[in-house]
């Protein structure tokens, strides 16, 4: 090669875990020798590095004091061998770790031994999250956190520490992955100096270094997205199933086919070892016959479940197949032709099918959770999925429909977990959908709900129904949260669980772990309106309007029609200072709630904070003289912006003393910062907090 030939540098992206032995300079030569010879025995001996080995899927380089190990296929590769390895640790209590991972550009090399070996910014770039930990610490750069994020496994172990400052000067993102039993929960040393010591000068040599920098990052970014098309990894054994479609000879059997499909969900998730997308993204292709590959973009996953069901004369049909999103490559397929007691055990076999095609193992108790049929009457099992059916339109009618059909599946087996669930969830929604008082609504919902968690202490399903009649209806926050937690641990890849809690937490003011909370409900169901409203509530109570507004245009960008969206979307540009804007907004959420005294309400408020208290005035009539159903709440924030206290008072202790179902955010929302302001609004919310 000619001298001035520039090298052919081949990149691609490597998952790397670096290692280092704290204080192992300070040990004597023949401690130093003993010591990383029982690190290099552990190290070789994890399962994670003796499969990336015999599939010459791993480099190993010697650094000093430690080891960065580069792993060629599996972004989670790094993070399993560094768990792996404290475990194997846990004999040699005398050798203590700092870790540090990332995922970036490699290139190949000959080294001075003239042997393959590998060099470039992503290693460095490992060695630099590596060196703002301490003892114990498991650190992981931002992109490593962005790609493991979306599975549940990883996601409530995740820690943001914010930007730590390396060599140079430079800022990096960086999180702290820990649980109850390995890793470091304390807050590195180095993020405790930077967030006392006062930013140093800038020389222009410190911008030539900075701009030098950009440039370096913008070209690995570029590797990256040359080599994954701009994407983040999708999970390993990442699965999204279709809605199946309906292939009886009448078209007639939507109910069934929607929830054999909502159940083979549901049997998945159980798998601890998969990663299951949520019902509502699903079914946003429901009818759609996309290309499985921009299913895979879309909801970011490696493997698409998709079907069909036919239905006659007490006969079924079902034809499933697991299909790559890459190629759209078969993996497994089977179809299932028998009567109607055989559908009970359908979904669990399909899901054991789908773990074993992906080679993912399963204990003894999730096998039998997994296994175990919802009930054992078929006649039951019809009845609870045309419920869930009717209940999934969200309406008044459909939720009303909804419980009679729930109600009939668990007269015919009283032992039906599901079914007592299904009652309780539609009580619930029909409690929010204004249908029943908040008091009945929990009248209702209760015994059922307490049923269901008695007949099945593993549904996850009746311990988020439990959490969020706790929180919305009784005020219980404490026992809710426990609920919120179990149900979590017992399906961390429930949306639903994910989702009420940060609710919960949001309500409470707990602002940074409800943003957590629904951000992992957002990775499992990318594609749900709902979740993207809630995650505006949460940035409004926050104190972020804009970043509300732009929330909730999300959410609008997936449902157009979705009516809460233009609620939250009104409130946000009020708070924004847009007025005209917020009016528009209101005004297309009462029409879309047909007309309500809730919504009308909202748009009084609207105008008050345009200064516009004629027509607020006269909405306000409106409403109070057609006998339009409202909410005292609402009446509340329209005099807390009029400042006029006195009668916001009045009409805030009527929420309070009704269980209004809004009445859980007033010590957060901002509507009602007149309000909270006064002590009157302390003695409130003592009585709130003692009614529980």
């Amino acid at each position: 090669m000619a001298p001035d030939a520039e090298p052919d540098l081949k990149l691609e992206i490597a998952h790397i875990l670096t290692i280092d032995v704290v204080a192992y300079s300070t040990l004597l030569i023949n401690a130093q020798t003993r010591l990383m010879q029982a690190l290099v025995q552990t190290v070789r001996s994890t399962p994670r590095f003796r499969d990336a080995e015999a599939g010459g899927k791993l480099i190993r380089l010697p650094t000093g004091d430690g080891m960065a190990l580069v792993f060629l296929d599996d972004a989670e590769a790094p993070l399993e061998c560094a768990i792996q390895i404290v475990e194997g640790l846990r004999e040699h209590p005398e050798i203590t770790l700092r870790m540090g991972i990332h995922s970036g550009a490699v290139n190949t090399i000959r080294d001075v031994n003239d042997q393959s070996n590998v060099a470039g910014a992503g290693i460095d770039m490992a060695q630099r999250v590596m060196d703002c930990g301490d003892a114990g610490h498991i650190l992981v750069s931002k992109r490593v956190a962005d790609d493991l994020a979306p599975h549940p496994r990883w996601n409530r172990h995740l820690h943001d520490l914010g930007e730590c400052v390396v060599k140079h000067g430079r800022r990096i993102a960086i999180y702290n992955f820990y649980s109850d039993s390995l890793g470091n929960p304390a807050t590195p040393s180095k993020l405790q100096c930077a967030a006392t010591a006062p930013p140093p000068p800038r020389s222009p040599a410190n911008r030539n270094w900075a701009v030098a920098a950009v440039v370096l990052l913008l070209l690995s970014l570029f590797a990256a997205a040359f080599f994954f098309f701009g994407r983040s990894f999708p999970p390993k054994h990442s699965v999204a199933v279709l809605p199946f479609a309906d292939a009886s000879p009448a078209k007639d059997q939507e109910y069934f086919s929607d929830g054999i499909t909502e159940q083979i969900i549901n049997s998945i998730a159980k798998v601890r070892g998969l990663f299951v997308v949520g019902r509502t993204s699903s079914f946003a292709f429901k009818g759609k016959n996309q290309d499985v590959r921009l299913v895979g973009r879309s909801l970011n996953v490696n493997y698409v479940l998709e079907g069909s069901v036919s239905r006659a004369g007490g006969r079924f049909r079902v034809d499933a197949q697991l299909v790559t999103t890459s190629q759209g490559y078969q993996v497994w397929s089977k179809s299932y032709d028998s009567n109607e007691k055989d559908i009970l055990s359908l979904q669990s076999d399909v899901a054991q099918k789908v773990a074993s095609a992906l080679r993912v193992e399963m204990g003894i108790t999730e096998s039998q959770q997994v296994a175990r049929a919802p009930t054992y009457d078929p006649e039951a099992y019809d009845f609870y999925l045309r419920g869930r059916y009717l209940l999934n339109k969200r309406t008044p009618e459909s939720a009303q429909s909804g419980l009679q059909f729930f109600q009939r599946a668990v007269l015919k087996d009283p032992r039906f977990a599901l079914g007592h669930a299904g009652i309780a969830d539609a009580n619930i929604l029909l409690g929010k959908l204004g249908v029943l008082s908040a008091a009945e609504a929990a009248t209702r919902a209760r015994p059922e709900v307490s049923k269901a968690i008695a007949l099945d202490d593993q549904l996850a399903d009746g311990y988020v129904a439990r959490g969020t009649l706790l929180t919305d209806f009784d005020w219980n926050w404490p026992a809710a949260e426990l609920d919120f937690k179990k149900a979590i641990e017992l399906n961390p890849s429930s949306a639903a669980a994910h989702h009420w809690y940060a609710r919960h937490l949001a309500e409470l003011g707990r602002f940074g772990e409800a943003q957590h909370e629904i951000e992992a409900a957002q990775k499992i169901d990318p594609l749900s309106p709902a979740i993207a409203v809630s995650k505006a509530k949460i940035l409004l109570v926050a104190q972020q309007p804009r970043e509300a507004i732009d929330a909730c245009n999300r959410a609008l960008e997936i449902e157009p029609n979705f009516a809460s969206a233009y609620s939250l979307l009104g409130q946000a540009y009020s708070l924004n200072g847009e007025h005209d804007k917020a009016i528009a907004a209101v005004t297309r959420y009462v029409q879309l709630s047909r007309d309500s005294g809730y919504a009308n309400l909202e748009l009084a408020y609207a105008y008050v904070m345009a200064g516009n208290t004629k027509e607020a005035d006269r909405i306000v009539h409106d409403v109070t003289t057609a006998g339009k159903a409202f909410s005292p709440y609402d009446m509340a924030t329209i005099y807390s912006a009029r400042s006029d206290l006195q009668t916001g008072f009045h009409w805030l202790r009527e929420a309070v003393r009704g269980h209004s179902v809004d009445s859980v955010w007033l010590r957060v929302d901002p509507r009602l910062r007149n309000l909270q302001a006064n002590s009157e609004f302390t003695r409130l919310l003592d009585r709130v907090q003692a009614s529980r």
